[in-house]
Formats: C-alpha cells, sequence, structure tokens
C-alpha cells in the first residue's frame, strides 16, 4: 500500500464503529452476502440435488455436461452483471441479482428436471458476480480514501453470511428434500430485494457529511453523483 493510501486510511471518518451504525451498510452488506449463501450452498450441494434426476440427465450428457454447462452460464453471469454494476449503479445490480434469485428458487422448487436446471443456472448467472458486489459497493458508494476501512467491514461480514450457507443448504437439501433447499433461496431472494431497495446512497452522503463536519473536514459533493 502506497504511503498517500494508508495516510487516506489513517485519516478516514468511516472508523469500523461509524460503519457499523449506518444504516446503509446493513442494508447493502446483507444482500450480498445472502447472495452469496445461496451460490455457495447450492453449488457445494450440486451432485445430491442433481442425482435426483441422474437418469433424465443422462440424455444431455449427465452431470459432467451440466456442470460444464453451469460453469459457461456462470462466466457469462458475471460479465453481464458487471456490465450492468457499471452501467446503472452497484445498488441496481444487487436488485437485479436477488429478482434472479427469486426466480431460481421459484423454478427450483417445481418438481422436474428442465425445471431444476432453469433454476441451477439462474443461480450460476449471479454465482460469479455476487463475490465482486463487496468491491464494488464500497468503492461505489463511499470516498477512496474511505474504502479500505469500509471494505474491512463489508467483506468479513457478507463472507460470515457465506459461510453458513452450505451448512443450511446441506442440511435442507438431506432432510427436506433439494426443493426446500430452492424454496429458502427465494425467500432469501426476498429478503434481499427489499434490503436493497432500502438502501439510499443519498443517506450514505448525509452520514460522511455528518462524520466529517465533526472531524472538521471540509464538505463536498464527490458522493452526490454515485448510482
Amino acid at each position: 500500500m502506497m504511503e498517500a493510501e494508508i495516510k487516506a486510511k489513517a485519516n478516514s471518518v468511516w472508523k469500523t464503529g461509524h460503519t457499523l451504525k449506518n444504516r446503509g451498510f446493513w442494508f447493502i452488506t446483507i444482500p450480498m452476502g445472502l447472495l452469496l449463501f445461496c451460490a455457495v450452498g447450492i453449488m457445494t450441494q450440486t451432485k445430491l440435488i442433481l442425482d435426483n434426476y441422474s437418469a433424465e440427465l443422462e440424455s444431455v450428457g449427465g452431470f459432467s455436461i451440466v456442470m460444464l454447462g453451469i460453469a459457461v452460464v456462470a462466466c457469462f453471469g458475471s460479465w453481464l452483471l458487471g456490465v450492468l454494476d457499471t452501467k446503472l449503479g452497484t445498488k441496481k445490480a444487487i436488485a437485479i441479482s436477488v429478482v434472479i434469485m427469486i426466480l431460481s428458487g421459484i423454478t427450483g422448487a417445481i418438481p422436474n428436471v428442465a425445471s431444476l436446471l432453469i433454476g441451477m443456472f439462474f443461480i450460476a448467472i449471479f454465482m460469479g458476480a455476487s463475490s465482486n458486489f463487496t468491491v464494488s459497493a464500497a468503492a461505489q458508494y463511499w470516498r477512496r480514501e474511505d474504502f479500505p476501512s469500509v471494505f474491512a467491514s463489508v467483506n468479513p461480514i457478507a463472507n460470515v453470511i457465506q459461510a453458513v450457507g452450505p451448512m443450511v443448504i446441506a442440511i435442507l437439501a438431506t432432510t427436506q428434500g433439494y426443493q426446500s433447499a430452492f424454496i429458502a433461496t427465494g425467500i432469501l431472494g426476498v429478503l434481499g430485494l427489499v434490503l436493497i431497495l432500502l438502501f439510499n446512497a443519498k443517506h450514505v452522503k448525509e452520514t460522511d457529511d455528518k462524520y466529517r463536519k465533526a472531524a472538521g473536514l471540509a464538505l463536498d459533493d464527490e458522493l452526490l453523483s454515485r448510482k
């Protein structure tokens, strides 16, 4: 890290306590964590889930070909959501991702092989991009000098939520059937959508102004243009 960046981090008004007290931080961090929760959770159980239709999948080349298809869709999804993140802003890109997550939950819960595959491909779309959003959010809605401090809170919290995913999805898939895992994905998608729609970049700007004023720093319009 360059000397200027070290100095900027030391002078950041967004200390950990300030970051965690800001409601906007939670409104955007929890949806990112839920995207990771479901993407990682479902993907760790793909063999168990797809084995429910192993005979039907033989007609398309079996488990390996399906996983190859998921990987290809994931690469495309990562690129597509990255473009949307850049053009529309991180909030809208996350909102689109959680809508896809809801669609995954709905289609994956329908008990037939075609719907299951569609549900898996929906998850693949946001799987690659979900881990990128933590970087985008911290960079998009906070100042450059505040990025290290904010990201130091965003990333571990989102990953703690993610870490629970494989365990919860495995329990649901093994005890209640794979459909329950997709139902949970849909429900968590609705929760994520509500939270991300509550996120307001203007509130982050107002809080930033308050902290900068208290620290004796000049106020400006740097954060006003953040989408």
